[in-house]
C-alpha cells in the first residue's frame, strides 16, 4: 500500500530523468536519440497522473513535481534541440530568443495551468507541454529524413515560424482533449479518445517496424493540433453568429 502511494511520483521522476537523458544527447548532437527519449518522456508522463487518479492518491507534491518534470522534458529539452539544431548560428541573440520560445511558453503554460482553478475536467486550454515537445520532435525527425532528399525543406525558415506557432498555443484559449481514461465505462466521449490512442499505439508499433514512426508520429500529432483548432474556430463562429442574432 505504501508503494502504491509513491508509484505515481515515481513515473513523474522517470519522465524527469527521461528529460535529463534526452538534454545529455542533445548536448552531444545526438538529436534522433533525443527525440525518441522525449516521446518516451511523453508517454510516461502520460501514465502518472491517470495513475494517481486510479489509485485514489492525487496530492498537491504529485501536481508540483509533474509540473518540474514538465518543464526539464517539455518546454527546457525541445528549447536546446531547437537551439541545437537551426538557431545556434543566427545572428545577435535571435537564435536563442527564437529557441528558448518553447521554454518561456511553457513556462507561462505550466504556472497557469498550477494557479487556475476552474479547469475543464476533459479538456486543456492551450496546448499541453507534452504535446507541444513531441510536435517539435516529430517535426524535427520528419524534416531531418526529408533533408536527405531534399535539403531545401528542412530550412529554418520553414520551421521556425512552425515552431513559434506551436510555442504560441501553449498559452492561447484553444481547448484540446486530455488522455482518455483507461476504461470503456467512462462515457462515449472517452471511449473515442481510447480508441484514438489504441489505432495510434497499433499504427505507430507497425511503423517502427516497418522503418517510419516518424510519419505516423507526426500524422497523429499534427491531427491533434489542427482538429483542436478547427473546432475552436467553429465554435468562435457559432457565438458571434448567436450574439448577431440576439
Amino acid at each position: 500500500m505504501r508503494f502504491n502511494q509513491h508509484l505515481p511520483s515515481i513515473f513523474t521522476l522517470i519522465n524527469l530523468f527521461l528529460g535529463f537523458i534526452a538534454i545529455i544527447n542533445i548536448q552531444q548532437e545526438n538529436y534522433f536519440i533525443a527525440c525518441y527519449i522525449l516521446l518516451a518522456a511523453g508517454a510516461f508522463d502520460s501514465i502518472d497522473g491517470k495513475l494517481a487518479r486510479m489509485l485514489g492518491i492525487p496530492t498537491n507534491f504529485g501536481r508540483e513535481i509533474d509540473s518540474l518534470a514538465d518543464m526539464v522534458s517539455f518546454c527546457l529539452a525541445p528549447a536546446l534541440l531547437v537551439y541545437g539544431l537551426y538557431t545556434q548560428n543566427m545572428p545577435g541573440i535571435s537564435g536563442e530568443i527564437i529557441a528558448s520560445s518553447p521554454l518561456i511558453m511553457g513556462a507561462i503554460r505550466l504556472a497557469r495551468f498550477n494557479t487556475t482553478e476552474d479547469q475543464p475536467t476533459d479538456s486543456f486550454i492551450g496546448l499541453p507541454t507534452p504535446i507541444n515537445a513531441l510536435a517539435i520532435a516529430s517535426l524535427v525527425l520528419f524534416m531531418e529524413q526529408i533533408k536527405l532528399t531534399n535539403a531545401e525543406y528542412s530550412q529554418p525558415r520553414i520551421l521556425l515560424p512552425l515552431i513559434l506557432s506551436l510555442s504560441f498555443l501553449m498559452v492561447c484559449r484553444v481547448q484540446y482533449p486530455k488522455f482518455p481514461l483507461l476504461s470503456f465505462k467512462a462515457g462515449k466521449q472517452n471511449n473515442y479518445r481510447l480508441f484514438g490512442v489504441i489505432i495510434f499505439v497499433i499504427c505507430f508499433s507497425v511503423a517502427i517496424m516497418i522503418g517510419y514512426p516518424y510519419r505516423v508520429l507526426a500524422f497523429f500529432i499534427a491531427y491533434y493540433i489542427l482538429s483542436g483548432l478547427v473546432i475552436y474556430i467553429i465554435n468562435l463562429g457559432n457565438i458571434k453568429t448567436t450574439i448577431q442574432e440576439s
